[in-house]
């Protein structure tokens, strides 16, 4: 009885568990299976610059800090900034003339019987830079664009010193190597020229320097044309006048400033970029004539030569160094604060 119950409990097991080895089957995939594929943009290298992330045709993606076409309405959301926006109180497409390139172009407005400009915007990059910055864009004054009776009118700058916020304020006074600044103007003839503040000039307002395309033509902006405009700002190293200022107009080197100091310690260093459009002056005499604008297309920021779009820029040359002069005429007793 008891060998009849242990048979039937054997055949139960073989029953339940198989009489063969355990066997793992392969898997095959369906035919009709789809595997997910990567996505187009991973196979591409990671964006490291701000702004557009449809990078200008020649642009070196290890150099540039920032570029901006203003093609996308939300543009100004990747810019990085301290006190205050993006640079454009809006963007344009129509009319043609006012776009350099793509769809779009950002303009900055001036309205009568005001220094400052509505859309005046500054970008900080994220690592300050400590040695040389580029700053290019395209611009174009509004057919009929008038300076009026101002002495100047700050076009694009380069702010730099000890910290982000002793790059604001100060204007009048004498830096004492906190701080520096670079101001690329026009006057009342348009004419290009330097507006700079540091440590050895004379007196508390900044100094200036004309650009020239050789030593009795100068540099101009005219109404009715896009210019290609870059600046460049070489810091010194500290102590040593070896700083440099140098411009170029469509590709063509117009200003070169040498043997400038800027700062006497490593921590002064080049901090944010901005555009102004700034009437200069102390009084409503000194102000925007009337309301008009200014357009940007296709701005940089770069810690290498930029050029204009499909040029190389010409370098600069110790030859041609324009003499710096000590003071602007007409210079108001409060002039722009920053």
């Amino acid at each position: 009885m008891r060998a009849s119950c242990l048979c039937f409990l054997l055949a139960c097991l073989q029953l339940i568990f198989g009489c063969n080895a355990p066997r793992v089957e392969e898997i095959t995939p369906r035919s009709d299976f789809s595997y997910p594929l990567p996505r187009p943009e991973s196979k591409l290298a990671a964006k490291t610059w701000d702004g557009s992330p449809n990078l200008e045709p020649g642009l070196d993606p290890r150099n540039v800090l920032l570029f901006e076409d203003f093609e996308d309405d939300h543009y100004q959301q990747r810019w990085k900034t301290h006190w205050g926006r993006a640079v454009g109180a809006g963007t344009v497409a129509d009319p043609a003339q006012y776009v350099f390139a793509g769809n779009r172009s950002a303009f900055v407005e001036n309205k009568k019987g005001y220094h400052d400009a509505m859309g005046a915007g500054q970008y900080v990059p994220e690592i300050p830079i400590d040695d040389v910055a580029y700053f290019r864009l395209y611009l174009r004054l509004q057919d009929g664009f008038s300076t009026g009776t101002t002495n100047q009118v700050k076009l694009i700058s380069m702010r730099g010193g000890v910290s982000l916020e002793t790059t604001y304020g100060g204007a009048g006074t004498k830096s004492i190597g906190d701080k520096f600044s670079v101001d690329l103007c026009i006057d009342n003839s348009r004419s290009l020229h330097f507006y700079y503040y540091h440590p050895d000039q004379l007196g508390g307002w900044g100094d200036f320097a004309y650009c020239k395309y050789s030593l009795f033509r100068y540099a101009k902006i005219s109404t009715g044309k896009w210019y290609c405009v870059e600046l460049m700002l070489k810091n010194n190293i500290p102590g040593q006048k070896n700083g440099q200022l140098s411009a170029w107009l469509d590709g063509q080197l117009v200003g070169n400033v040498e043997k400038l100091r800027f700062r006497f310690i490593q921590e002064s260093k080049i901090r944010r970029f901005a555009v102004y459009n700034y009437f200069g002056g102390d009084n409503t005499w000194q102000t925007s004539p009337k309301d008009q604008r200014i357009y940007v297309d296709n701005l940089v920021i770069s810690r290498k030569p930029i050029g204009c779009l499909g040029e190389p820029l010409a370098p600069p040359r110790s030859s041609l160094t324009f003499s710096q002069k000590r003071f602007l005429p007409g210079l108001a007793q409060s002039e722009r604060p920053d």
